[in-house]
Protein backbone atom coordinates (compact mmCIF):
# COMPACT_ATOMS: atom_id res chain seq x y z
CA UNK A 1 0.00 0.00 0.00
CA UNK A 2 1.11 3.08 -1.04
CA UNK A 3 2.02 5.83 1.88
CA UNK A 4 -0.23 8.42 1.32
CA UNK A 5 1.28 12.53 2.02
CA UNK A 6 -0.35 15.79 1.89
CA UNK A 7 1.33 18.52 -0.14
CA UNK A 8 0.83 22.51 -0.22
CA UNK A 9 -2.02 23.67 -2.89
CA UNK A 10 -0.94 25.25 -6.06
CA UNK A 11 -2.17 28.17 -6.96
CA UNK A 12 -3.73 29.16 -9.87
CA UNK A 13 -1.70 32.14 -9.73
CA UNK A 14 1.43 30.49 -9.51
CA UNK A 15 0.34 28.18 -12.87
CA UNK A 16 0.40 31.12 -14.79
CA UNK A 17 -1.49 29.52 -18.01
CA UNK A 18 -0.81 30.71 -21.05
CA UNK A 19 -3.78 28.87 -23.02
CA UNK A 20 -6.44 31.33 -23.20
CA UNK A 21 -6.73 31.48 -27.17
CA UNK A 22 -8.15 28.71 -29.29
CA UNK A 23 -8.34 28.26 -32.86
CA UNK A 24 -11.20 27.76 -34.60
CA UNK A 25 -12.58 23.81 -33.98
CA UNK A 26 -9.23 23.30 -31.89
CA UNK A 27 -9.94 20.87 -29.60
CA UNK A 28 -9.07 22.46 -26.14
CA UNK A 29 -9.32 19.29 -24.00
CA UNK A 30 -5.99 18.16 -25.53
CA UNK A 31 -4.40 21.61 -25.53
CA UNK A 32 -4.98 22.05 -22.14
CA UNK A 33 -4.27 18.76 -21.31
CA UNK A 34 -1.06 18.94 -23.14
CA UNK A 35 0.09 22.19 -21.54
CA UNK A 36 -0.79 21.09 -17.95
CA UNK A 37 1.53 17.94 -18.33
CA UNK A 38 4.18 19.89 -19.80
CA UNK A 39 3.82 22.49 -16.74
CA UNK A 40 4.32 19.70 -14.25
CA UNK A 41 7.06 18.42 -16.08
CA UNK A 42 8.66 21.06 -16.13
CA UNK A 43 7.44 22.32 -12.29
CA UNK A 44 9.16 18.97 -10.82
CA UNK A 45 12.22 19.61 -12.28
CA UNK A 46 12.69 23.16 -11.52
CA UNK A 47 11.70 22.52 -7.61
CA UNK A 48 9.05 24.86 -8.10
CA UNK A 49 6.07 21.85 -7.15
CA UNK A 50 6.81 18.37 -5.76
CA UNK A 51 4.52 15.47 -5.40
CA UNK A 52 1.29 15.08 -3.63
CA UNK A 53 1.15 18.89 -4.03
CA UNK A 54 -2.67 19.53 -5.06
CA UNK A 55 -3.28 21.14 -8.40
CA UNK A 56 -6.00 24.13 -8.32
CA UNK A 57 -9.69 23.17 -7.82
CA UNK A 58 -11.14 22.42 -11.68
CA UNK A 59 -13.77 25.37 -11.11
CA UNK A 60 -10.97 27.80 -10.71
CA UNK A 61 -8.76 27.09 -13.69
CA UNK A 62 -11.21 26.28 -15.66
CA UNK A 63 -12.29 30.09 -15.07
CA UNK A 64 -8.93 31.47 -15.40
CA UNK A 65 -8.43 29.37 -18.15
CA UNK A 66 -11.71 30.53 -19.60
CA UNK A 67 -13.27 27.12 -20.57
CA UNK A 68 -15.83 25.22 -19.19
CA UNK A 69 -16.28 23.10 -15.89
CA UNK A 70 -16.85 20.60 -17.90
CA UNK A 71 -14.05 20.48 -20.20
CA UNK A 72 -11.23 20.94 -17.06
CA UNK A 73 -12.80 17.36 -15.30
CA UNK A 74 -12.12 16.36 -18.50
CA UNK A 75 -8.34 17.76 -18.77
CA UNK A 76 -7.57 15.96 -14.96
CA UNK A 77 -9.01 12.68 -16.32
CA UNK A 78 -6.61 12.73 -19.53
CA UNK A 79 -3.59 13.64 -17.24
CA UNK A 80 -4.87 11.18 -14.89
CA UNK A 81 -5.14 8.54 -17.29
CA UNK A 82 -1.04 9.86 -18.38
CA UNK A 83 -0.25 8.79 -14.74
CA UNK A 84 0.71 12.68 -13.89
CA UNK A 85 -2.12 12.95 -11.55
CA UNK A 86 -4.41 11.51 -9.02
CA UNK A 87 -7.74 12.46 -7.90
CA UNK A 88 -8.94 11.89 -4.08
CA UNK A 89 -12.65 12.03 -3.50
CA UNK A 90 -13.77 15.24 -1.91
CA UNK A 91 -9.98 16.28 -1.06
CA UNK A 92 -8.72 17.31 -4.74
CA UNK A 93 -6.05 15.71 -7.27
CA UNK A 94 -2.80 15.93 -6.55
CA UNK A 95 1.05 15.19 -8.57
CA UNK A 96 2.03 12.02 -7.96
CA UNK A 97 5.66 10.99 -7.75
CA UNK A 98 7.52 9.84 -11.09
CA UNK A 99 8.43 6.50 -9.73
CA UNK A 100 4.80 6.03 -8.63
CA UNK A 101 3.43 6.82 -12.30
CA UNK A 102 2.40 3.01 -13.58
CA UNK A 103 5.04 1.38 -15.79
CA UNK A 104 2.75 -0.67 -17.53
CA UNK A 105 0.38 0.45 -20.16
CA UNK A 106 -2.95 0.98 -18.61
CA UNK A 107 -5.27 2.11 -21.78
CA UNK A 108 -8.11 4.78 -21.07
CA UNK A 109 -11.33 4.14 -21.53
CA UNK A 110 -10.67 7.41 -24.33
CA UNK A 111 -8.47 5.26 -26.13
CA UNK A 112 -10.38 2.13 -26.18
CA UNK A 113 -13.62 4.24 -27.50
CA UNK A 114 -11.29 5.68 -29.95
CA UNK A 115 -10.06 2.77 -31.28
CA UNK A 116 -13.22 1.46 -31.50
CA UNK A 117 -14.39 4.17 -33.59
CA UNK A 118 -11.44 3.75 -35.76
CA UNK A 119 -12.08 0.06 -36.47
CA UNK A 120 -16.07 0.63 -37.31
CA UNK A 121 -14.43 3.27 -39.91
CA UNK A 122 -12.52 0.72 -41.47
CA UNK A 123 -15.01 -1.96 -41.27
CA UNK A 124 -17.65 -0.09 -43.00
CA UNK A 125 -15.24 1.07 -45.99
CA UNK A 126 -15.51 4.53 -45.20
CA UNK A 127 -13.04 7.04 -47.45
CA UNK A 128 -12.07 10.46 -46.71
CA UNK A 129 -14.94 12.91 -47.44
CA UNK A 130 -17.80 10.19 -45.99
CA UNK A 131 -19.78 11.51 -43.17
CA UNK A 132 -19.70 9.65 -40.25
CA UNK A 133 -22.80 8.57 -37.58
CA UNK A 134 -23.16 11.18 -35.12
CA UNK A 135 -21.89 10.62 -31.84
CA UNK A 136 -25.40 9.60 -30.25
CA UNK A 137 -25.53 6.81 -33.11
CA UNK A 138 -21.77 5.58 -32.70
CA UNK A 139 -22.78 5.40 -28.85
CA UNK A 140 -25.83 3.42 -29.55
CA UNK A 141 -23.78 1.00 -32.09
CA UNK A 142 -20.59 0.50 -30.04
CA UNK A 143 -22.73 0.36 -26.42
CA UNK A 144 -20.25 3.06 -25.39
CA UNK A 145 -21.01 5.93 -22.91
CA UNK A 146 -22.06 9.15 -24.82
CA UNK A 147 -19.62 11.09 -22.66
CA UNK A 148 -16.86 8.78 -23.13
CA UNK A 149 -17.59 8.46 -27.32
CA UNK A 150 -17.52 12.76 -27.37
CA UNK A 151 -14.03 12.59 -25.80
CA UNK A 152 -13.02 9.88 -27.97
CA UNK A 153 -14.01 11.95 -31.10
CA UNK A 154 -12.52 14.56 -29.93
CA UNK A 155 -8.90 12.71 -29.56
CA UNK A 156 -9.50 11.75 -33.11
CA UNK A 157 -10.32 15.57 -34.35
CA UNK A 158 -6.97 16.15 -33.26
CA UNK A 159 -5.05 13.47 -34.46
CA UNK A 160 -6.89 14.73 -38.07
CA UNK A 161 -8.38 11.33 -38.64
CA UNK A 162 -11.71 13.30 -38.20
CA UNK A 163 -12.66 16.68 -38.83
CA UNK A 164 -16.38 18.54 -37.73
CA UNK A 165 -18.29 20.40 -40.26
CA UNK A 166 -21.14 22.17 -39.34
CA UNK A 167 -23.15 19.60 -36.95
CA UNK A 168 -21.12 16.65 -38.43
CA UNK A 169 -18.24 14.65 -38.59
CA UNK A 170 -16.14 13.93 -41.62
CA UNK A 171 -13.49 11.29 -42.10
CA UNK A 172 -10.14 12.65 -43.02
CA UNK A 173 -8.14 9.63 -43.41
CA UNK A 174 -8.20 6.17 -43.01
CA UNK A 175 -4.60 5.15 -43.81
CA UNK A 176 -3.68 4.63 -40.36
CA UNK A 177 -2.81 1.75 -38.36
CA UNK A 178 -5.70 0.19 -36.24
CA UNK A 179 -5.02 -1.93 -33.06
CA UNK A 180 -7.18 -4.92 -33.40
CA UNK A 181 -5.74 -6.37 -30.07
CA UNK A 182 -8.46 -6.38 -27.39
CA UNK A 183 -7.27 -3.56 -25.34
CA UNK A 184 -8.05 -3.29 -21.48
CA UNK A 185 -9.14 -0.40 -19.81
CA UNK A 186 -7.17 0.92 -16.51
CA UNK A 187 -10.53 0.17 -14.48
CA UNK A 188 -10.62 -3.43 -16.01
CA UNK A 189 -7.16 -3.76 -14.83
CA UNK A 190 -7.48 -2.90 -10.99
CA UNK A 191 -10.61 -4.74 -11.39
CA UNK A 192 -8.23 -8.08 -12.11
CA UNK A 193 -5.95 -7.11 -9.10
CA UNK A 194 -9.03 -6.88 -6.65
CA UNK A 195 -10.37 -9.76 -7.57
CA UNK A 196 -7.06 -11.44 -7.01
CA UNK A 197 -6.59 -9.93 -3.96
CA UNK A 198 -9.61 -11.06 -2.75
CA UNK A 199 -9.12 -14.84 -3.57
CA UNK A 200 -5.50 -14.40 -1.75
CA UNK A 201 -6.87 -12.51 1.29
CA UNK A 202 -10.57 -12.78 1.87
CA UNK A 203 -13.45 -15.14 1.86
CA UNK A 204 -17.47 -15.23 1.30
CA UNK A 205 -18.22 -12.71 3.67
CA UNK A 206 -15.47 -10.51 4.33
CA UNK A 207 -15.84 -7.12 4.05
CA UNK A 208 -13.53 -5.09 1.68
CA UNK A 209 -11.43 -2.37 2.31
CA UNK A 210 -12.61 1.16 1.70
CA UNK A 211 -12.90 2.55 -1.65
CA UNK A 212 -10.05 5.40 -0.35
CA UNK A 213 -7.52 1.98 1.13
CA UNK A 214 -7.77 0.57 -2.19
CA UNK A 215 -7.37 3.45 -3.80
CA UNK A 216 -3.67 4.20 -1.75
CA UNK A 217 -3.21 0.21 -2.57
CA UNK A 218 -3.04 0.74 -6.15
CA UNK A 219 -2.26 3.73 -6.58
CA UNK A 220 -4.97 4.97 -8.83
CA UNK A 221 -8.68 7.54 -7.96
CA UNK A 222 -11.16 6.81 -6.05
CA UNK A 223 -13.20 6.76 -9.13
CA UNK A 224 -11.58 4.24 -10.62
CA UNK A 225 -11.56 1.71 -7.61
CA UNK A 226 -15.72 2.75 -7.48
CA UNK A 227 -15.53 1.68 -11.59
CA UNK A 228 -13.58 -1.47 -10.63
CA UNK A 229 -15.71 -2.74 -7.80
CA UNK A 230 -18.50 -2.21 -10.10
CA UNK A 231 -17.42 -5.17 -12.72
CA UNK A 232 -16.96 -6.92 -9.93
CA UNK A 233 -20.08 -6.43 -8.52
CA UNK A 234 -21.95 -7.06 -11.80
CA UNK A 235 -19.36 -9.99 -11.70
CA UNK A 236 -21.05 -11.09 -8.78
CA UNK A 237 -17.67 -11.12 -7.03
CA UNK A 238 -18.52 -8.30 -4.07
CA UNK A 239 -21.90 -7.15 -3.21
CA UNK A 240 -22.17 -3.13 -2.32
CA UNK A 241 -24.20 -2.22 0.70
CA UNK A 242 -24.42 1.53 1.80
CA UNK A 243 -23.53 2.36 5.12
CA UNK A 244 -22.02 0.31 7.76
CA UNK A 245 -21.68 -3.31 5.93
CA UNK A 246 -20.32 -1.69 3.01
CA UNK A 247 -18.78 -3.96 0.24
CA UNK A 248 -18.45 -7.96 0.80
CA UNK A 249 -17.18 -10.80 -0.56
CA UNK A 250 -19.81 -12.80 -2.43
CA UNK A 251 -20.38 -16.12 -2.34
CA UNK A 252 -19.58 -17.17 -6.18
CA UNK A 253 -22.61 -19.31 -6.42
CA UNK A 254 -25.24 -16.52 -5.40
CA UNK A 255 -27.86 -15.24 -7.75
CA UNK A 256 -26.25 -11.50 -8.42
CA UNK A 257 -28.46 -9.15 -10.60
CA UNK A 258 -26.30 -7.89 -13.47
CA UNK A 259 -27.26 -4.18 -12.88
CA UNK A 260 -26.98 -1.97 -9.79
CA UNK A 261 -30.38 -0.92 -8.83
CA UNK A 262 -30.67 3.01 -10.09
CA UNK A 263 -29.12 1.43 -12.86
CA UNK A 264 -32.43 -0.56 -13.09
CA UNK A 265 -34.79 1.77 -12.81
CA UNK A 266 -32.65 4.24 -15.77
CA UNK A 267 -33.72 1.76 -18.18
CA UNK A 268 -36.63 1.47 -16.71
CA UNK A 269 -37.58 5.28 -17.46
CA UNK A 270 -35.74 4.92 -20.87
CA UNK A 271 -38.38 2.48 -21.89
CA UNK A 272 -40.94 4.38 -20.37
CA UNK A 273 -39.86 7.32 -22.22
CA UNK A 274 -39.65 5.22 -25.58
CA UNK A 275 -43.27 4.14 -25.53
CA UNK A 276 -45.26 6.89 -23.68
CA UNK A 277 -43.14 9.98 -24.75
CA UNK A 278 -42.38 11.95 -28.02
CA UNK A 279 -39.83 15.01 -28.47
CA UNK A 280 -40.97 17.70 -26.29
CA UNK A 281 -42.82 15.58 -23.27
CA UNK A 282 -42.66 16.75 -20.24
CA UNK A 283 -42.23 13.38 -18.15
CA UNK A 284 -43.78 12.66 -14.56
CA UNK A 285 -42.29 14.59 -11.62
CA UNK A 286 -39.76 12.79 -9.37
CA UNK A 287 -41.89 12.02 -6.51
CA UNK A 288 -44.41 10.00 -9.58
CA UNK A 289 -41.55 8.10 -10.62
CA UNK A 290 -40.31 6.94 -6.98
CA UNK A 291 -44.06 5.91 -6.47
CA UNK A 292 -44.60 3.79 -9.48
CA UNK A 293 -41.02 1.92 -9.22
CA UNK A 294 -41.06 1.38 -5.33
CA UNK A 295 -37.64 3.02 -4.95
CA UNK A 296 -36.46 6.65 -3.71
CA UNK A 297 -36.73 9.93 -4.45
CA UNK A 298 -32.81 9.57 -4.33
CA UNK A 299 -32.59 6.72 -6.59
CA UNK A 300 -34.63 8.40 -9.38
CA UNK A 301 -32.60 11.42 -9.19
CA UNK A 302 -29.24 9.53 -9.73
CA UNK A 303 -31.25 7.55 -12.96
CA UNK A 304 -32.65 11.15 -14.47
CA UNK A 305 -28.92 12.38 -13.95
CA UNK A 306 -27.93 10.10 -15.93
CA UNK A 307 -30.42 9.89 -18.66
CA UNK A 308 -30.29 13.75 -18.90
CA UNK A 309 -26.09 13.39 -18.92
CA UNK A 310 -26.65 10.72 -21.90
CA UNK A 311 -28.74 14.12 -23.59
CA UNK A 312 -31.91 12.41 -23.72
CA UNK A 313 -33.74 14.51 -21.48
CA UNK A 314 -33.35 18.07 -20.11
CA UNK A 315 -34.43 19.44 -16.93
CA UNK A 316 -35.88 23.05 -16.09
CA UNK A 317 -36.15 24.81 -12.59
CA UNK A 318 -38.82 27.28 -12.06
CA UNK A 319 -42.98 27.42 -11.99
CA UNK A 320 -43.06 25.33 -15.45
CA UNK A 321 -40.17 23.47 -15.18
CA UNK A 322 -39.96 19.54 -15.11
CA UNK A 323 -38.07 17.02 -17.37
CA UNK A 324 -38.65 17.05 -21.19
CA UNK A 325 -37.35 14.59 -23.59
CA UNK A 326 -35.01 15.38 -25.88
CA UNK A 327 -34.70 12.31 -27.90
CA UNK A 328 -36.44 8.98 -27.88
CA UNK A 329 -33.85 6.44 -26.31
CA UNK A 330 -33.64 2.78 -27.68
CA UNK A 331 -35.87 0.16 -26.57
CA UNK A 332 -33.30 -1.82 -23.55
CA UNK A 333 -35.01 -5.90 -22.79
CA UNK A 334 -32.96 -5.18 -19.42
CA UNK A 335 -35.22 -2.24 -18.91
CA UNK A 336 -38.38 -4.26 -20.40
CA UNK A 337 -37.73 -7.71 -18.64
CA UNK A 338 -37.54 -5.35 -15.08
CA UNK A 339 -40.34 -3.41 -15.99
CA UNK A 340 -42.49 -6.57 -16.54
CA UNK A 341 -41.58 -6.99 -12.77
CA UNK A 342 -42.55 -3.82 -11.28
CA UNK A 343 -46.74 -3.32 -11.41
CA UNK A 344 -46.52 -0.35 -9.83
CA UNK A 345 -45.18 0.93 -13.43
CA UNK A 346 -48.96 0.78 -14.98
CA UNK A 347 -49.85 3.63 -12.65
CA UNK A 348 -47.51 5.89 -14.62
CA UNK A 349 -50.02 4.90 -17.86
Amino acid sequence: MSQFKEGRKITVAEMAPHVHTFLPNENKVNKISEWLINWIRKALAEGKIRPYDYLPLKGDLAFHIGVSLGTMQNVYRYVEDKGYIQSRQKVGSFIKAPQERNIEKLTSKREVASEAIKNYIIDNNYKSGDTLLSARKLSAHLAIPFATIRIAINSLISENIIKKSGNNFVVLKTDYNSNNKEQQTLVEKIAEYINQYIKSKLKTGDKLPSNNALADMFNVSVKTIHDAVKILSVAGIVKTRRGYYGTVVCDFKEDTNDLYYYEQVEEGIKHYIAENCKIGSKLPTIKNFAEAFNVSTKTIKNALDNISAEGYIQSQRGRYGGSFVLELPAQNSKGYEWLALSPEFEQLN
